[in-house]
């Protein structure tokens, strides 16, 4: 695996560590010594190793780590507010 990959990855985890949940956005900006392709790469890996979750949140995605739960709750208020935009 490429290192600035395994950076990449690395760089995500850190800056979820911190913040917890990161629009998809925020992480780009919070992270700008990375190309976007760099980070989408870093994220698709991360998830697949289930390492962080994806929510989509109206036109943006949410980054958790896995060990950060999504409740039912936060999902179907979720569901509610796409339903009425």
């Amino acid at each position: 695996m490429d290192t600035a990959n395994v950076n990449a990855e690395e760089a995500v985890l850190n800056m979820l560590q911190r913040y917890k949940v990161l629009k998809m956005e925020d992480l780009i900006l919070g992270l700008p010594d990375f190309s976007w392709a760099q980070l989408f790469l870093a994220i698709d890996r991360l998830s697949r190793k289930n390492l962080i979750t994806l929510h989509r949140m109206g036109m943006s995605y949410q980054l958790r780590p896995m060990d950060h739960e999504w409740t039912i709750g936060q999902e179907q208020q979720h569901e509610e507010l796409v339903a009425h935009h």
